[in-house]
């Protein structure tokens, strides 16, 4: 056997593994930068004020933009959180910015809707985002209602969900959450609307839905965008729901939400009793189940791809030297 052709092979793997390990404990040694849209006067801005410091205790970097999202407030960021925007939309310049730190890839973002009941306009606001960014999830301009007691927190629009996807990491340890007066999510197959709690959609997960007794109000009579979905008729009906390889290179993940699960409003991102004390809700569980999901890179990641790549390089070396030495 000839050790010293062996040499240069057994080096270039301790260097590969070597650049492995360092690239992974770089990722594992720097906080998740987390960016919270407070830019767009939302319903619950008082009720986000304790998140940064909640988030922060679990080890994330936050930021809070107050002014316009820009590239500079996304650069280094892995999530960003979007409640419906009820002061203003989203200007040209914040729309571009968030298209193009979504697309370089490895991120993900959490757009969190609400009912139509204050307006008709809030949701395509999100909705406009939300195609721009190429979702196959949206929002509906309608509102749900659970009229059951054993759905509702005292009154029909507070509607709690207990149906929950368990196939789904974000759904572990997840029984029941409030989602006070929201709306419901519909997904695009193909080029066309399709019902999310019935149709599976590529890269697509539902994770929560309400009863088969909830029912859909439209206040403002917008069209549904639902086949076969009208006003009166019931459910159950999506309430939360993601999307995995998203974005111009397919490692992107977006989140939806038909409330602002993150804000303390109505007890929503705490685990205990909801609102009116009428179920045990989990939704500090179901926040940092998302956030973990949301950071976990994507199999279609340039991280991944790396890595794995790496790994091929260093098997192929392995035979090699294995093949050199049987030679020998």
């Amino acid at each position: 056997m000839n050790k010293t052709a062996l040499a240069p092979l057994f080096i270039l793997f301790v260097l590969l593994v070597s650049a492995v390990g360092a690239a992974s404990a770089a990722d594992d040694a720097a906080p998740v930068k987390i960016v919270l849209d407070k830019a767009h006067g939302t319903a619950h801005e008082g009720e986000l004020e304790g998140l940064p410091a909640k988030l922060e205790a679990w080890g994330y970097t936050v930021v809070v933009v107050e002014d316009a999202i820009t590239s500079s407030a996304l650069a280094g960021a892995k999530i960003l959180l979007v409640p419906v925007p009820m002061g203003a939309d989203f200007t040209d310049a914040e729309r571009a910015a968030i298209v193009a730190w979504f697309d370089a890839g490895d991120v993900a973002i959490w757009v969190a809707g609400d009912s139509d009941f204050d307006g008709p306009e809030y949701i395509p606001y999100l909705n406009t985002l939300l195609e721009e960014l190429g979702s196959s999830i949206f929002f509906e301009n309608a509102s749900v209602e659970e009229p059951g007691e054993a759905y509702n927190d005292g009154s029909a629009y507070r509607v709690v969900a207990s149906a929950w996807n368990s196939a789904h990491p974000i759904a572990e340890g997840v029984s029941k959450e409030t989602f006070h007066g929201p709306t419901f999510i519909y997904a695009e197959k193909s080029g066309s609307p399709v019902n999310l709690a019935t149709t599976s959609v590529s890269n697509v997960s539902w994770i929560a839905k309400s009863s088969d007794e909830s029912v859909v109000v439209s206040p403002w009579l917008s069209p549904l965008m639902t086949p076969g979905i009208e006003t009166g008729s019931k459910g159950p009906f999506v309430l939360m729901a993601v999307q995995e390889n998203a974005g111009k290179d397919s490692s992107s993940k977006i989140v939806l939400t038909v409330e602002a699960t993150f804000s303390a409003y109505k007890n929503m991102n705490m685990d205990g009793p909801s609102e009116k004390a009428i179920h045990d809700i989990q939704g500090e569980t179901l926040l940092k189940n998302t956030l973990a999901w949301m950071e976990a890179e994507s199999e279609g990641s340039s991280n991944t791809m790396l890595y794995a790549g790496i790994a091929v390089v260093v098997i192929v070396l392995i035979a090699a030297a294995a093949f050199t030495m049987r030679k020998k």
